[in-house]
């Protein structure tokens, strides 16, 4: 037996083992589901119904507090909408600049898609304290704040591939890549 099939019958072996192993695990866990009486059925309804509830709750309360929506906030507001959320994407943007606006397209997208997260717009302009405190020296620029810190700003379109011609799918993954937002492939 020569060197190609002596790895042939390994390969070979290597995987009727672990197709052995797969099949008596899913034996087992047939076997399992297949001993449930009525009651753990029952129970498991309950435990899943919780949950739901729960989970609409939640996002109810979300809802409430401005999550689910893109809005403009002054500065002011900002401490307040920050300690009310525990993720928040805030765009420092200005009236004259174009850019804001291709920025303002994909977040208002986001905003519904995620509102798990908060997201809100400052006018740079009318916001100079913020501005200073959290560096924003160019416009559009977000920060991305997570339990009350700040993660990262992504400042102008540096980060993207595309460049201004980002899309609303890269800057999600942008801001999922900081554990801002959940984003699932």
């Amino acid at each position: 037996m020569g060197y190609y099939e002596k790895n042939v019958a390994l390969l070979n072996d290597v995987l009727v083992k672990a197709a052995t192993e797969q099949e008596a695990e899913l034996d087992a866990e047939i076997a399992r589901l297949d001993a449930l009486k009525e009651d753990d059925l029952e129970e498991l309804r309950r435990k899943r119904l919780e949950s739901m509830k729960s989970a609409h709750a939640d996002k109810q309360k979300k809802m409430a507090t401005g999550h689910g929506e893109y809005t403009m906030i002054d500065e002011k507001d900002f401490f307040d909408v920050a300690k009310k959320s525990d993720r928040l994407v805030v765009h420092f943007w200005r009236e004259s600049a174009w850019r804001s606006e291709v920025m303002d397209k994909h977040l208002r997208q986001l905003a519904q898609k995620h509102w798990r997260t908060r997201f809100v717009k400052i006018n740079a302009e009318k916001a100079p304290y913020l501005a200073e405190r959290l560096h924003i020296w160019c416009l559009p620029s977000l920060v991305l704040c997570k339990d009350g810190k700040t993660e990262h700003t992504v400042v102008g379109f540096s980060e993207f591939q595309a460049g201004e011609e980002v899309t609303t799918q890269e800057l999600e993954e942008t801001i999922a890549k900081w554990g801002v937002i959940e984003y699932d492939c």
